[in-house]
């Protein structure tokens, strides 16, 4: 009888037999890959194994040498299954995408679309063997946490033993439009704006930029803020002179010489989005401003990926059919068209109110005033006379046409044409379409969509790396 099990144990080791047990979330050893950028672009800052995915850092950083915010994560690992459907789930804060068995789409996506705190789940038939599973993981600020794991729906899982995180104070937020003037009195024409996390800033010595001076300049940040029920505090520490308004009202007016002072206010707000303005000026010396919200003695998370919606201001076309431009002037690109009686999110007015800013979609241009009628107009903030431009980052990969290829101003064959590719051409690649039918390109200052079907990415490149950004 001894003899007769033996054989069968020799039996099953020569066949592999029992040799590899079901795959469970807890047990799987992941490498572990940290960047310090938001793309899981260039060389690794800290590569390691690491035994689940089971991650709450707060707001600290995951490891020595890896930021505390703006980093992201790419885990892998081959586990082995019994043939089954599988529930897989995931919670995170801020963005974290899920991909078995190298899907063309991840089964859980939650990049550009963040949803914080929610758990997730997709459920994915397996067959019996190994299976190779990929976790993405953004931090963009503020509590970072991330949670995978996975059950055999033959056995009933009742759902995932998360805990529950820290959070901050559970708000979702807009980003701020930055306007920078080369005077202190915030006069005429900024010389650049641009969309920017923080009106936090530490220039020492320098300046914002090569045309700005390093003394006695100025810059205004608005945005639209999206916050819970509840009293904020506002605390700005400012070399020289700082403003900061909430719906209209001055909370803090400082104007004037300063050496690294701190300024604090508090304001009430009822649940809902609220309007930001912070103005600064620099006069000599250090220029420095840092900006901090906090509720209840929480740090409130003033920087997600989306792009700014103010929901509370709206407008309405008056016309039959009106342009949507890329800047508040007559002659400039026409982005697209938009239709009587639509009804969009307005963003900004120029200095003059003449035009507004608003997005179509996730796409941002600006309409003349006369044919688009806004309802409580005078809480849209002003942005100057420039257009408000979001230059994504480059990927580091590049495409290339082999005809003349239209550049358009979104990912569609009826996208306005901002400018033409020449045959024979390359243009750095900053994003993608979920399908990767259109890629977002810059070309010579331009940034629009052209077609996969006629731009040829770089061989080699990995198109899991390329944001999805239409």
């Amino acid at each position: 009888m001894g003899r007769k099990l033996v054989s069968i144990v020799v039996v099953l080791v020569l066949l592999g037999v029992g040799l590899l047990s079901p795959a469970a979330a807890q047990g799987v050893t992941w490498k572990g890959e940290y960047y310090n950028n938001s793309f899981l672009l260039d060389q690794a800052q800290l590569v390691r194994q690491d035994g689940a995915i089971a991650f709450d850092w707060g707001t600290g950083s995951p490891a020595p040498g890896v930021n505390a915010d703006g980093f992201t994560v790419r885990w892998s690992a081959d586990p082995y299954f019994p043939a089954g459907t599988y529930r897989f789930w995931a919670l995170a804060d801020d963005e974290i995408r899920v991909n078995v068995g190298y899907a063309f789409q991840p089964q859980i996506n939650t990049f550009g679309s963040p949803k914080i705190g929610q758990i997730l789940s997709a459920d994915v038939t397996l067959t019996e063997g190994v299976h190779h599973i990929q976790v993405d993981y953004r931090e963009a600020n503020g509590n970072a946490y991330a949670f995978v794991t996975w059950a055999n729906l033959a056995t009933n899982p009742t759902g995932p033993n998360f805990p529950q995180p820290q959070t901050s104070a559970g708000v979702s937020t807009g980003p701020w439009t930055a306007q920078y003037f080369a005077n202190p009195t915030l006069s005429g024409t900024p010389v650049l704006i641009q969309s920017e996390a923080s009106p936090t800033h530490n220039w020492g010595e320098g300046s914002p930029l090569s045309s700005i001076p390093a003394d006695n300049f100025s810059a205004r940040w608005t945005s639209v803020q999206t916050l819970d029920a509840g009293t904020y505090q506002i605390s700005v520490k400012v070399d020289d002179g700082v403003r900061v308004f909430v719906n209209g009202v001055a909370l803090i007016n400082q104007w004037g010489p300063a050496n690294a002072a701190v300024y604090n206010a508090t304001v009430t707000l009822p649940a809902g989005q609220h309007n930001f303005m912070v103005e600064y000026f620099e006069g000599t010396g250090n220029a420095l401003i840092e900006f901090n919200l906090t509720r209840q003695g929480q740090t409130v998370v003033v920087n997600p990926p989306a792009p700014p919606v103010n929901a509370v201001t709206t407008g309405v076309v008056t016309a039959g059919r009106l342009n949507v431009r890329a800047a508040p002037d007559a002659s400039a690109t026409i982005l697209l068209k938009i239709n009587q009686n639509a009804v969009y999110p307005v963003i900004a007015a120029n200095a003059d109110r003449s035009w507004y800013q608003i997005n179509v979609n996730g796409t941002l241009g600006w309409v003349f005033a006369r044919y688009f009628n806004v309802s409580n107009a005078q809480a849209v903030p002003t942005t100057g006379t420039g257009t408000v431009t979001q230059p994504p980052a480059n990927t580091g990969y590049s495409v290339v046409t082999a005809v003349t290829l239209n550049v358009r101003g979104t990912p569609s064959t009826t996208g306005a044409i901002l400018t033409k590719m020449t045959p024979g051409s390359t243009a750095a690649v900053v994003g993608r379409t979920a399908n990767s039918a259109w890629w977002q390109v810059t070309y010579q200052g331009v940034t629009g969509w052209v077609s996969a079907r006629f731009a040829s990415l770089q061989t080699g490149a990995d198109i899991s790396r390329i944001p999805v950004t239409g």
